[in-house]
């Protein structure tokens, strides 16, 4: 997905190192399953994965990251106001764009997914594990935003860029969470889109009223 919301292509090289990224996130997480989240080392992960230790810190920082989803690096500044800036009036849709920005593509794979599901309501261990990666990613992509609105207060709805950036980033959180139920029904791996993004919106204005 590119910021206008056009799919390209995926190359040979992107589809290798997502089967590698793919390797070692379900390695991860069965290895969790099977043996007990404290008991997983990066080791055990390597074996189960084929690859060497170093490969392994070339995708993630660290064990944890693997077994229950790393916290993004967003683009540096520049960037990421250039993504924001794609859609200008609708900050938790520039918020959408600069996630999967971030995590360099809009694929989910629906087996890691169904096992961190699994993970999860079997191990609450790994539920804070997966909260401290979610408030991670959520304190960089809300400081991104709300320094963008201050940049361009003419594109701001509330008067407070940090409360604002802090609603939209929970929206996109709120819409992320409800899709992963959706695609853990589905097989192989499935693109997160923008047209996921909008009926989503969506039905969340028809709660609202």
């Amino acid at each position: 997905m590119t910021t206008t919301g056009v799919s390209k292509p995926e190359g040979l090289r992107a589809r290798k190192r997502r089967a590698t990224e793919n390797a070692i996130e379900t390695s991860a997480v069965s290895l969790a399953l099977e043996l007990g989240v404290e008991n997983v080392t990066v080791e055990a992960i390597c074996e189960r994965a084929d690859i060497s230790r170093s490969t392994f810190f070339n995708y993630f920082a660290a064990r944890d990251y693997a077994i229950v989803g790393r916290a993004i690096n967003l683009p540096d500044g520049t960037e990421a106001f250039g993504i924001l800036d794609s859609s200008p009036n609708d900050l938790t849709l520039g918020i959408f764009r600069l996630l999967f920005a971030a995590i360099g593509h809009n694929y989910v794979n629906t087996e890691v997914a169904r096992l961190r599901v699994q993970l999860v309501t079997e191990q609450p261990i790994a539920g804070r594990m997966t909260m401290s990666a979610l408030l991670e990613s959520g304190y960089a992509l809300t400081a991104t935003a709300a320094a963008w609105l201050h940049a361009h207060p003419e594109h701001a709805r509330l008067g407070a860029p940090e409360r604002e950036a802090a609603l939209a980033v929970s929206l996109v959180h709120g819409i992320i969470t409800t899709q992963m139920v959706e695609w853990t029904t589905e097989d192989g791996d499935v693109t997160a889109d923008e047209s996921d993004f909008t009926r989503a919106i969506q039905e969340y204005r028809a709660l609202i009223g």
